[in-house]
């Protein structure tokens, strides 16, 4: 099953509280996720993207999450993209086993006046 979407036309980003792009998209019975994501950058420092995975619908945030290896041990980082600099980028999240993705977005540092950007569309598969 394939879907694409826009969960965001271009909006002048939020400045430092974690604000949703969109609304929570059902992604059960899709294995992958990708984002594409349009930023023009303003006075701001930069903007930072997260992900949550819901088990239900309008459930409790869980952050996506990645993990990494170092000599045999496992550690889990939160996962967010970081984005300064003007560009069009994209970003797969794998969703199987997810029942419900949900995206947020905020400036990187209490600075400036935020006058950038963003618009986020996607596709699932």
């Amino acid at each position: 099953m394939s879907a694409t979407g826009i969960l965001q036309a271009a909006t002048v980003i939020a400045k430092t509280t974690q604000t949703a792009i969109g609304t929570e998209l059902g992604v059960e019975g899709s294995e992958y996720i990708q984002l594409f994501i349009d930023y023009e950058h303003g006075d701001e420092t930069g903007v930072i993207i997260k992900a949550y995975a819901h088990r239900t619908h309008n459930g409790i945030n869980h952050q996506y999450i990645l993990w990494t290896e170092a000599s045999g041990v496992y550690t889990a980082e939160d996962d967010s993209i970081e984005l300064t600099a003007t560009g069009n980028y994209t970003r797969t999240y794998d969703v199987g086993g997810i029942d419900y993705i949900f995206f947020t977005q905020g400036g990187s540092a209490d600075d400036g006046t935020p006058d950038g950007t963003l618009a986020v569309s996607y596709t699932m598969y």
